[in-house]
Parts: structure tokens; C-alpha cells; sequence
């Protein structure tokens, strides 16, 4: 086994959601440009994966690499701790965003339920009757089906194929919002009077079960912001108000979770304690703040840890695509003929 010391430049590869059939994205007047554009499909991801595999890759998260200890006074403290890896292997962390399957995405006649006139994308994560995390999909013809039509399906089927592949459990980043609810289930509170109360409990106990399967699992669930809202463009007001919408609504379902992604391109640039911003996410329990970049990048502090994430996106798969040089090939896995042109700009 060999020591990996330096976790600073370990790579993120992060995905939103995952379309099944592209075909059905791009007939969306309105969004199958932007679904071609920042969107990846199954069957790219699946390739993703293979690629890294092959190119030596092991994915690891978070706890692999920073040890978290708490002081006589109460305080954390985070620290970097050594990977050992077989010769070789290189260490990978993948996050997956907006794992909620929003209505727009799924709910093509407006009735609040996921149809065949959806964008071709799942519209809920599930436990199957073996026990093992699914996703449920209705194809193009009504059909409700269940499988590997989503990110974390895809990746723990992979995972048991190549059990190699995955360091000591190591799992991927899951990061939510939570006005329309968590992993497909409507569990916001609007839906009590919009829907009823036993909807809503439905909900909230179906989004209960497929997070505490997927924490088992060893997947960390991450804050997207509330509202899927630009952190960098808002007021501290404005954040400690999303911050409270997301404590009142989510955390009873999830529970409490430290690490934060940032939503549309947007970050931080201070982290002291003197920007309002940053104390109000750290006083809400973030330690761990994830933003993007076109090249990786973490930094273990004291007090919290920062990192930069790769978007795999078509437009970045197929424009930019220096920042995936040696991790997987973007030739090979962008399916053009299904996509046509990939927009940019």
C-alpha cells in the first residue's frame, strides 16, 4: 500500500441529476437546451465510470482523508489524514446534485404527478423488495419502472461489480434542496393544504426511509441551498432566511448534515468570521463547503474544510474539455448522436 499525503488536489467530478432519455429532454421547447447543455445522461455516467476504474481511480470521501476531532472546550477540529491506497490508484470523489427530481423535470401535464410527458429523467429514489436503492422512472409509453436509471443505482451497481473501487465504503456527496421536498418525495409543508395531510405524511415517511438506506450505504447528504438559490448574489439576510426555511422544513426529514454545496456557480471568497454570510452557514452546522471550479482544489482549515468540484456537463464535456484530461476521456463518453450539437456560452 502506498501513503497519499496530499489531498489537496483530490478531484470532484459532480453531476446534476441524470437523464434516461435524452430523446425526451430535447423535445422540451423551452429546457432541452439547457438539459443538452449542464446535464450528463446514464449511459455517459456509466461510461465515466468504467473510464475511471480503468485509469486507476478509487473513490473516496470526505472521512477518508480529514479526521474531525472535538476539543475539551467543545471545539472541532479538522486535520488531514493519510489515504493508503494500492500502488497506483489515485483517489476520486464524486456528488451528485438537485436530488430531488423536480416537477418540471418529471411532471409534463402540471397535475403534480410524475407522467409520461416528463423530461425523460427519474422521478424518485426507492428501496426495492431485495432491500437495494432504485430509481423509479415512467417511460416515454406510461410504464412505471424501477432500476438503474439515476445516479446512485448506477453507482452501486458499479460498486458491486468493482467492490475495488470504493475505499473503505467510501460513498458519494448527495446534495438537496428542499422546497419541493428531498429524493423525489414531496415532504415540504405546502403540500398539506395544496395536497393533504396524509400526503404529506406519505411523504415525509417514504423521504425518511430512502435517506436513512442511503446513509447506510455510506452517502452523504449535502444542503443545495433551499430554494436552489446563487449563495455569492444574496444578502446575509437573505441566506439566514433560506437557511431557516431549510432547518423548518428539511432537517426534521433528513436531519442535520454539515456539508453545503454551492447552487448556479456561486461560492464564498470569505470565509472569515467577520463575513456575515459565512457565520450564518457555519452557525446553521456547515463545516464542509463544496463550490466549482475547472480545476480541483481542497483546503483543510482548523475549523472547515473548502473544495472546488468539476461540473461534468455536456458543454463542459464537449468545450472544455481540458479539466477531465487523465480522469476519463470525453470522446468516448459523450453520446453525440443522441445530444446532435451541445450548446455553449
Amino acid at each position: 500500500m502506498v501513503e497519499y499525503k496530499d489531498p489537496t488536489l483530490i478531484p470532484n467530478l459532480s453531476f446534476h441529476v441524470l437523464i434516461e432519455d435524452m430523446a425526451r429532454a430535447k423535445q422540451d421547447t423551452e429546457l432541452g437546451g439547457s438539459y443538452n447543455k449542464n446535464f450528463v445522461t446514464t449511459g455517459e455516467f456509466s461510461k465515466i465510470l468504467n473510464q475511471l476504474y480503468d485509469n486507476g481511480y478509487v473513490l473516496v470521501d470526505f472521512g477518508s482523508f480529514v479526521s474531525a476531532q472535538t476539543d475539551l472546550e467543545g471545539n472541532e477540529k479538522f486535520m488531514v489524514k493519510s489515504i493508503l491506497l494500492p500502488e497506483g490508484k489515485k483517489p476520486v470523489m464524486l456528488t451528485e446534485t438537485m436530488v430531488n427530481y423536480f416537477a418540471y423535470m418529471v411532471d409534463g401535464d402540471g397535475d403534480g404527478k410524475a407522467d409520461a410527458k416528463g423530461d425523460g429523467f427519474a422521478n424518485k429514489l426507492v428501496v426495492d423488495t431485495n432491500g437495494d436503492i432504485k430509481a423509479e422512472y415512467i417511460d416515454a409509453a406510461g410504464q412505471t419502472l424501477t432500476g438503474n436509471y439515476d445516479f446512485v443505482p448506477i453507482l452501486e451497481d458499479f460498486i458491486s461489480q468493482h467492490p475495488d473501487f470504493c475505499y473503505q465504503g467510501a460513498r458519494a456527496i448527495l446534495a438537496v434542496t428542499g422546497h419541493e421536498g428531498v429524493f423525489g418525495y414531496r415532504c415540504n409543508t405546502s403540500y398539506i393544504s395544496s395536497v393533504s395531510q396524509q400526503y404529506y405524511d406519505e411523504q415525509v415517511a417514504g423521504a425518511k426511509e430512502i435517506t436513512n438506506a442511503l446513509r447506510d450505504k455510506g452517502y452523504t447528504i449535502a444542503c443545495y441551498t433551499y430554494k436552489n438559490d446563487a449563495y455569492g448574489k444574496l444578502s446575509a439576510a437573505q441566506i439566514q432566511a433560506d437557511l431557516q426555511s431549510w432547518s423548518s422544513q428539511v432537517v426534521n426529514v433528513i436531519g442535520q448534515v454539515d456539508t453545503f454545496v454551492f447552487a448556479k456557480q456561486s461560492r464564498l471568497t470569505d470565509y472569515g468570521d467577520g463575513n456575515a454570510a459565512f457565520r450564518a452557514m457555519y452557525t446553521s452546522g456547515f463545516r464542509y463547503f463544496i463550490s466549482n471550479d475547472q480545476s480541483p482544489l481542497t483546503e483543510v482549515n482548523d475549523t472547515y474544510v473548502r473544495q472546488n468540484r468539476l461540473m461534468v456537463t455536456g458543454e463542459n464535456m464537449q468545450h472544455k474539455s481540458s479539466q477531465f484530461s487523465g480522469l476519463f476521456d470525453t470522446n468516448a463518453v459523450l453520446e453525440l448522436s443522441t445530444r446532435g450539437s451541445v450548446p455553449t456560452g
